[in-house]
């Protein structure tokens, strides 16, 4: 009975303990298995934040180097435009630019000496032989008239570009000075005091005047900025308006006064009378043919 009792016992304690050692290797693998979970978890987060982390650096990387270059742009800029002083935009004189340009090689824009043209005085009218000369003249604001490959100037065309210091008089090989051909002009046109004093003033308004010998009156007048050429014209091309300058004690008959009114209406332009008065000043008076 004694070894029965014992051989149950340890059939009994090797039973318990089978099982303790399986519940042990059970709870082993479960814990294994847990350990692996989590594992994967962290390994998940902590590649996660380092993606994030990446990103960032990535994101504050790209914004420095956007600033860097917003940067370097902005001190280009500051490099390459420089501020102007006063005396570099109002000279005070000639003499201190040539100076300043001769100093610094940065100045280019060094003002070139004006350009005189020579002009022969024959009987009532200025030449300019040289063909270039005289294309170029005419070019200037269409002075004179090119023929013959010479440009020919009237004698009030002739004094205003003597008074710009554009043209040189020459009589048989003399300079004249400017009064000296404004009192031969005087003598070759009595009617030249007024007749120059309009002119200038109208081209003064920067308005193209030639003259309107062949509408019976002293100028012909075009609007500001254009230039004639040949060839059909347009409406702005035509002439504008037809002066006869005046003095301030001139008298006239209507019948005058209707022939120059018709030939303006003819023309499509408008009859300008110039009344110069003994202080040189001009006040332009237009009449209008009116029909009832």
């Amino acid at each position: 009975m004694r070894k029965k009792t014992e051989t149950k016992k340890a059939v009994s304690k090797k039973k318990t303990k089978i099982i303790e050692e399986k519940e042990f290797s059970d709870d082993a693998q479960i814990k294994k298995k847990v350990t692996k979970k989590t594992a994967v978890k962290a390994k998940k987060e902590s590649s996660a934040k380092t993606k994030k982390v990446s990103k960032v650096k990535k994101m504050s990387k790209k914004t420095n180097e956007l600033k860097t270059d917003k940067v370097k742009k902005k001190s280009k800029k500051t490099e390459d435009i420089k501020p102007l002083s006063c005396e570099e935009i109002f000279p005070e004189n000639e003499e201190a630019q040539e100076s300043s340009s001769e100093e610094s090689d940065a100045n280019k824009f060094k003002r070139e000496p004006k350009k005189t043209y020579k002009g022969t005085l024959l009987e009532n009218k200025v030449y300019i032989f040289d063909k270039t000369d005289g294309e170029e003249v005419y070019d200037y604001g269409c002075f004179g008239k090119i023929k013959d490959d010479k440009n020919e100037l009237s004698l009030e065309e002739a004094l205003v570009l003597a008074k710009r210091n554009k043209l040189k008089i020459y009589e048989a090989k003399k300079e004249l000075t400017i009064e000296e051909f404004y009192e031969y002009a005087c003598l070759q046109d009595k009617e030249f005091p007024w007749k120059f004093t309009v002119y200038e003033e109208l081209r003064g308004r920067g308005l193209l005047v030639r003259t309107g010998f062949k509408f019976g009156t002293h100028f012909r007048v075009y609007a500001r900025g254009v230039k004639l050429k040949r060839g059909p014209k347009s409406v702005r091309e035509h002439t504008k308006w037809i002066v006869h300058a005046i003095p301030e004690n001139y008298t006239c008959s209507f019948p005058e006064l209707s022939r120059a009114v018709r030939l303006a209406h003819n023309i499509r332009a408008k009859m300008l009378w110039a009344v110069v008065d003994d202080e040189g000043d001009v006040t332009y008076y237009e009449i209008i043919r009116k029909t009832p």
